[in-house]
């Protein structure tokens, strides 16, 4: 195993999963650690999943930008925290989309053993109504996928 990818939200259940990850990792150092983010963008910007072109952004656009950077970088701050009090180095990396689709796709695309994320928790009966990433990362990646509750 050389690349593990761990996609956070900045919620609970995603920062337990980069405990975890830290905890397994620190185990095999030199297996380089990815913590990735999706920024899924709001539906008013959205169409036929063509995304907004950044030459033709209007001030409330850059406003949001502005957020979801200010919220990734404090959520790569937090999960890097964990992995440097291991002595353990961690890339970060970032992209806008549909949140399970874009992990899978980072994932095949840069060569990731394994995705280490959390969940909710949800049971399969909520699932079907709600929705889950992790459960569509499960369907949609062709590498493990490792759930931390």
């Amino acid at each position: 195993m050389n690349k593990i990818l761990i996609p956070i939200d900045g919620s609970e259940y995603s920062m337990r999963a980069v405990k975890f990850a830290a905890e397994f990792i620190a185990l095999k150092p030199e297996v380089k650690v990815v913590v990735f983010s999706v920024d899924r963008l709001p539906q008013q910007f959205m169409v036929r999943d063509l995304y907004w072109v950044s030459s033709d952004i209007g001030e409330s656009v850059r406003h949001i930008q502005e957020v979801f950077a200010e919220v990734r970088e404090a959520n790569f701050k937090k999960a890097a925290a964990y992995f440097n009090q291991k002595g353990l180095n961690v890339q970060c990396d970032y992209t806008f989309g549909n949140p399970a689709e874009e992990i899978t796709h980072y994932a095949g695309k840069n060569g990731v053993d394994m995705i280490i994320m959390g969940t909710r928790g949800l049971s399969s009966l909520k699932e079907v109504f709600l929705g889950s990433v992790s459960h569509k990362v499960l369907q949609l990646s062709t590498c493990p996928v490792l759930l931390v509750k």
